[in-house]
């Protein structure tokens, strides 16, 4: 079995592949009081691990968790050994998730593509005819924004993140989801658009994946595809181009 992680600011995927199928995955806090959640993993049998982390100093901690419950070591992607190209000014400024997603549109969606990875930052990355990285955007996700608004006001709560039935907010809670949410819609829908434009591609794929990607993919007008594991897809597919697992 195949353990992929997806090491991220806000959270940690971990995903367990079996026969090419994810059969289980976790999702666990961005902080070092990880243990006991991870090591549920281990009624698994892993044999390959592989991580992209945006954070080194949690890397560190779960390779040397990996070693400990599973007995093996762990393949870390990086922008020199993914097989990405990245055609941007500096590409050791690349994050691994998006290299991932590179990978992974690649070769479930083909060129060129435009990838919406919607999180606690929304990435739009955006893949030329060749496969290659060309660069992209990056802007605050749905909760980032949504945490800033509200550093100075009353707690946030769950259903800021529902989608109202109007645009016109009858109360506080109506407004605040319309804007924040509704507001993250039409941001995605302009971006896609403006990338269009300014590459020219009159058939690009889009993609849409990331945490809060299942709940916006219903309600954009642009014409996509929903891929939730996109990122760790990309992590299973980087690691089977460096060695000779493929399960």
């Amino acid at each position: 079995m195949f353990l992929a992680l997806d090491i991220g600011n806000s959270h940690v995927v971990c995903a367990v592949n079996n026969s090419n199928k994810w059969m289980h995955n976790i999702r666990i806090s961005s902080n070092l009081d990880f243990w006991n959640k991870f090591k549920t993993l281990k009624e698994y049998d892993i044999t390959h691990a592989a991580i992209s982390s945006v954070v080194p100093k949690l890397t560190t901690a779960y390779v040397e968790s990996i070693r400990n419950i599973f007995h093996i070591d762990t393949f870390i992607i990086t922008h020199k050994n993914s097989g990405v190209k990245l055609n941007v000014k500096v590409p050791k400024e690349v994050g691994v998730d998006r290299i991932c997603n590179t990978a992974a549109a690649v070769k479930l969606s083909g060129c060129p593509t435009i990838v919406g990875d919607i999180g606690s930052a929304t990435n739009y990355d955006v893949i030329d005819e060749k496969g290659a990285f060309i660069g992209g955007a990056i802007a605050p996700g749905p909760e980032t924004a949504a945490m800033n608004l509200f550093e100075k006001g009353a707690l946030l709560k769950e259903t800021t993140f529902t989608l109202p039935n109007s645009v016109i907010g009858k109360d506080t809670d109506a407004n605040l989801q319309s804007g924040i949410m509704m507001g993250a819609i039409d941001s995605i829908d302009g971006m896609f658009d403006r990338i269009q434009s300014e590459t020219g591609w009159a058939n690009a794929n889009s993609i849409i994946t990331g945490g809060f990607g299942e709940i916006i993919s219903p309600h954009l007008k642009t014409k996509h595809t929903l891929i939730p594991t996109l990122t760790l897809d990309g992590i299973k597919i980087i690691y089977e181009k460096t060695s000779d697992f493929s399960g």
